[in-house]
């Protein structure tokens, strides 16, 4: 049996069995470069000097769009779309990227801007970019959103910054997963243990200073060109830029998280119902529920109708048969509600296989289809 130890570093490949405990225990670890050293992007991106290939980038991405995040003096960010093209020569303008290994405490207007969540793989087939590594695979999240025809979006980014361009204090979105992987350059890590970030005065300035006078359990982590982290769900933290750095980035989600996503919604869906509690007594019960799930969504990006439609969506990509069999379960007992509609329409591919065997070896069918029954009450308000 595998001992899972908080921020094992795999210097060799890693089999999927064993990575999987840590996806279980919710465990941070981390990866040598064998995760990323047969990506192109390793070579065409990156200079001989190690250095981002800037006149390559331009040639091939100058024209795509993306959001450029920058502080002001309030350590609020703005944001703003540019394109890669633009970016580079605000890049190129600054002085030659330093090495420098503190998070900002004050000044924040001259942080250096940092160009995040670029949909690189809108812009270019990804096989000419990357692969995405066997063990982050068990994708959930972006299987989703990738295939449905309502929005155009994922959680597949591309972060480029300069040295001392960062990003402050957070979990990730909708508490899923996410890995990193550099391209090239150098990130500082700060990742706090569960629980400690409510001990925190002020999660926006001064974390580092913060963790170690408050004596608050945390980790500080130094990524090179070419090595990965995984970020479990629900674990806070922050990065530095401490070179000029290219990273890809995915938030991402399968079965051992989607409880945690649940309870996330859960516990946000209680802070909205507190701050319209005021106006509870002026609405009946079915406005009061669509209300509050319209605020849910406007806050964090997801309500619950929508993430029963990812249970959903991703029980009929693991098996067709099963998925029907539920749907017409529910349908039989009259609760076919039109939450329903989405993932019947949607086009994921199930496995072939009527008995399918998902990549887990430790989550069942059974256990996808027991978790969407216990959550579907949940997710609509019936007449």
């Amino acid at each position: 049996m595998v001992e899972v130890s908080l921020f094992t570093h795999f210097k060799e490949p890693v089999c999927y069995e064993t990575f999987e405990l840590y996806l279980q225990s919710n465990s941070p670890c981390t990866f040598g470069s064998w995760l990323s050293e047969n990506w192109p992007a390793r070579h065409s991106w990156v200079q001989e000097d190690g250095s981002p290939n800037f006149c390559f980038l331009t040639q091939r991405f100058g024209d795509c769009m993306a959001s450029v995040s920058q502080f002001n003096d309030r350590c609020e960010t703005d944001c703003n779309e540019t394109t890669i093209r633009d970016f580079i020569s605000y890049w190129k303008s600054r002085d030659k990227g330093r090495l420098t290994e503190d998070f900002p405490e004050d000044n924040f207007a001259s942080v250096p801007h940092y160009l995040k969540d670029w949909h690189f793989t809108k812009s270019a087939p990804p096989e000419e970019v990357y692969k995405i590594p066997k063990i982050f695979s068990d994708d959930w999240l972006n299987r989703f959103w990738k295939t449905r025809d309502d929005v155009s979006d994922d959680y597949i980014f591309c972060y480029l910054g300069p040295a001392g361009s960062y990003t402050p204090f957070h979990a990730d979105v909708f508490r899923s997963y996410s890995w990193s992987v550099n391209v090239c350059g150098y990130k500082k890590w700060l990742i706090l243990y569960p629980g400690e970030e409510l001990k925190l005065k002020n999660s926006g300035l001064n974390v580092e200073k913060q963790c170690i006078e408050k004596g608050l359990r945390h980790r500080l982590l130094i990524q090179g060109p070419g090595e990965g982290i995984f970020v479990p769900s629900g674990w806070w933290h922050q990065v530095l830029n401490i070179a000029d750095t290219i990273s890809i980035n995915h938030n991402w989600a399968n079965f051992h998280c989607v409880p945690k996503m649940w309870q996330y919604l859960t516990s946000e869906l209680v802070l909205v119902e507190r701050e319209l509690s005021d106006c509870r007594n002026l609405m009946n019960d079915k406005e009061w529920f669509e209300q509050c799930q319209l605020v849910l969504r406007a806050n964090i990006g997801m309500d619950y109708a929508e993430f029963f439609q990812f249970i959903l969506a991703n029980l009929k990509h693991l098996s067709l048969e099963t998925f029907n069999d539920f749907v017409d379960e529910l349908t039989n007992h009259g609760h076919l509600s039109k939450v329903i509609d989405f993932p019947r329409s949607i086009d994921i591919s199930p496995v072939k296989n009527t008995k399918p065997v998902p990549l887990s070896r430790v989550y069942s069918l059974d256990d996808v289809t027991k978790f969407a029954k216990s959550i579907y009450s949940l997710t609509k308000f019936d007449d």
